[in-house]
């Protein structure tokens, strides 16, 4: 049940990736507009990620599902209507704000999953993301070709699903014996004292260096990459689509496959140090492509080593932590994945604009070798 509300959920999210830059483009051609749209839904997050992380770790996963769910339906809808760049702004920050979903969701399979079984288990995630990559993309290419706004309200309809599923189908995943008793205190809702909490933790503070490293570069470039092969390949939506269709399936082929094979023979560490020394490689041959044909294996080999990195450090992260602090936790990493998804798409389009519409690229592969670096030489 929970993998089926991740994958409607990002089946939703990734139905707006083809049309959401001709979208902003109808009231505004800059790239960091276009960025805009990530840095706004990012902002929200960023803002209310730990606050939900702690209330699931109080209250229970999911009554905070489903308030997430109902956020996302209505910011999808307002995106929808539109009219003005401000309203697409507003719909991106109601979803943004209510984004809990995702990590409420990683928590639950944290909670059912013995720690020597969450490798595994949080390959579903990466299984939703790349079903998600595969059929999201081309629906959305199909119906923008009709319409550009009716992937909006598509997505508005799955996540109105979602909660319709599950209000009646999701049973709870953490007992009240293993609920924080931890008052709720008004701290609380400051996303910098819940981070800063965790980056005390042994160990911790490192990892969440890495993973924010990588989620800036890895959030930068895909904020921009659209933008990018629209000005280079002058590509249409169909072609985005496609792009990110074959993606979805090499993501989908690595997880379904390989990484519970790979990381129980190297461990998460040595898996998650190749799959970034990997990616960066793969962004300057991105860069390097002159013709739109090479692009397609290159973003399928990129994203295919992207299907190792997510599951190992979330692994990582989480063994550092006790059960009841893995909400709080996977909040934080939220916070910040959503920190890096407001500087890193804001960083790619500057660059992108004032210095060459192939710099998020190159730069990119460098900060994707130093997290590699880092995590390679923590003891």
């Amino acid at each position: 049940m929970i993998f089926a509300i991740m994958f409607m959920d990002i089946l939703g999210l990734l139905l707006l990736a083809p049309v959401s830059v001709f979208i902003v483009r109808q009231y505004s051609d800059a790239a960091l507009a276009v960025s805009m749209i990530t840095i706004i839904y990012a902002a929200g997050q960023f803002i209310a990620a730990p606050f939900m992380g702690k209330l699931g770790d109080r209250y229970g996963r999911r009554p905070v599902l489903l308030i997430s769910l109902a956020g996302q339906a209505l910011g999808y809808l307002v995106f929808g209507l539109g009219g003005a760049l401000w309203v697409l702004f507003l719909g991106r920050m109601i979803g943004g704000i209510t984004a809990g979903n995702f990590s409420t969701a990683t928590a639950y399979l944290a909670d059912v999953s013995p720690p020597e079984e969450r490798a595994r288990n949080f390959t579903l995630i990466g299984i939703a993301w790349s079903l998600g990559l595969i059929i999201g993309p081309a629906i959305g290419a199909v119906l923008g070709n009709i319409s550009l706004v009716a992937p909006a309200f598509v997505a508005g309809g799955l996540s109105i699903l979602n909660l319709v599923l599950g209000i009646f189908l999701l049973p709870e995943s953490l007992p009240k014996d293993r609920r924080s008793s931890i008052p709720i205190k008004f701290k609380d809702i400051n996303p910098l004292s819940a981070i800063a909490g965790m980056a005390r933790k042994p160990g911790l503070g490192l990892l969440l260096t890495v993973t924010c490293l990588f989620n800036f570069a890895f959030n930068g470039i895909n904020s921009i990459s659209n933008i990018y092969l629209i000005q280079k390949f002058k590509v249409d939506p169909s072609q985005v689509g496609s792009l990110m269709v074959l993606a979805g399936i090499a993501v989908g082929i690595v997880q379904f496959v390989l990484v519970q094979r790979v990381v129980k023979r190297f461990g998460e560490k040595r898996v998650a140090v190749a799959g970034l020394t990997g990616m960066a490689l793969g962004e300057f041959a991105y860069f390097l492509s002159p013709l739109l044909v090479f692009i397609y294996p290159i973003n399928m080999l990129i994203s295919a080593i992207s299907g190792f990195v997510f599951p190992t450090l979330t692994t990582l992260n989480i063994s550092r932590v006790k059960y009841h602090e893995v909400g709080l936790l996977m909040g934080v990493t939220t916070a910040l994945a959503s920190l890096m998804n407001i500087f890193g798409p804001f960083w790619a389009g500057m660059i992108f604009d004032r210095i060459q519409i192939g710099a998020p690229f190159w730069m990119g592969g460098l900060f994707l070798g130093l997290s590699a670096l880092l995590l390679w030489r923590k003891g």
